[in-house]
């Protein structure tokens, strides 16, 4: 498959370029500045004819045009769409940047994919999408949880209104183009393994977290499995929380006194009542009967419809910053 990956030189896209090249895909990685060298290096000699990186600016769509077409003149046109790029640390910049940079860019290269006849299309969302990390103290309240890809969608800050609106540009544009499919996946704090992913765990959060691992299985899972069609959103989350403290949201254990260890562990509903006490309305506390310590999303649909488990997988290995 030749796959366009965006966002390259970000945090994601530095783990996602090199995983899409070991299984053999070809690759167009574009991103507003170069692929650092050192993602480079990691691409087997053997292998680099299959990396095309360009350094690119996503809200020149003529420009994306010009990029689809010479792929298809070169005898070797696109045929996926990962779009993982957009502004990072979004609460460091002007909030009104943060939305028209990424409703932009996810716009030009969704629906120049699909003047270009490509059918196949993930974009990296949010569970933000529904509004919570970046939501003033004391506005956010929840319907009712665990979460799905149902639950009301309340984003108030300008990231998490881009994430819901690029959402709706994909059920927009899987009407106007019938033939096409796109996958809008709801990562969460991303993360290469369970010991870096912790220490980072906010109760704004809901102590959750996914792997690099699950942002790369879950995209290349949107673009290769069948039956399925149109838009969908799917949470890609991991099976527990990631907190590792108390009920103390001052107080969590330091890197120094190890991961999981052997002492009690609080459970989710624990979490919940003690942070969110009044600000939630029902919960279905079967979803926690076999696991206490169970993510506070429902990824069932995931599961069910793309096949997709989370895992760690080659994180281990993975540079972090």
């Amino acid at each position: 498959m030749h796959i366009l990956l965006t966002g390259t030189a970000g945090n994601v896209g530095k783990y996602m370029l090199p995983w899409l090249v070991k299984r053999d895909h070809t690759v167009t990685a574009l991103d507003i500045v170069p692929v650092p060298e050192a993602v480079l290096a990691r691409i087997p000699p053997k292998s680099q004819h299959l990396v095309h990186h360009k350094v690119f600016d996503l809200t020149d769509y003529k420009a994306l045009d010009e990029l689809f077409e010479d792929a298809k003149t070169a005898g070797d046109p696109i045929t996926g769409v990962i779009h993982l790029a957009g502004v990072p640390k979004p609460m460091s910049y002007d909030q009104r940047y943060v939305h028209n940079n990424n409703v932009t860019c996810s716009y030009n290269i969704m629906r120049t994919a699909a003047d270009h006849g490509v059918e196949r299309i993930v974009q990296a969302s949010s569970m933000n999408a529904m509004g919570m990390s970046f939501t003033p103290e004391g506005h956010a309240h929840w319907d009712y949880l665990p979460f799905d890809e149902q639950s009301p969608k309340r984003p108030e800050d300008s990231y998490s209104l881009g994430k819901l609106i690029c959402e709706a540009q994909a059920d927009s544009l899987c009407l106007l183009f019938p033939d096409i499919r796109i996958a809008s996946l709801r990562f969460h704090m991303i993360r290469p393994r369970y010991d870096t992913a912790w220490p980072d765990a906010r109760w704004q959060d809901f102590w959750c977290w996914n792997s690099l691992e699950d942002c790369a299985t879950s995209s290349l899972l949107g673009l290769t499995t069948e039956n399925w069609h149109g838009h969908e959103v799917f949470y890609i989350i991991a099976d527990e929380i990631c907190w590792e403290g108390g009920l103390d949201q001052t107080r969590k254990r330091t890197k120094d006194e190890g991961v999981r260890a052997a002492e009690h562990k609080v459970g989710s509903l624990d979490l919940l009542t003690t942070a969110w006490k009044g600000r939630y309305q029902t919960v279905n506390e079967e979803f926690w009967a076999e696991n206490p310590r169970r993510s506070f999303f429902d990824t069932s649909k995931a599961q069910r419809v793309l096949g997709w488990k989370h895992s760690v997988g080659e994180g281990d290995n993975h540079p972090w910053p």
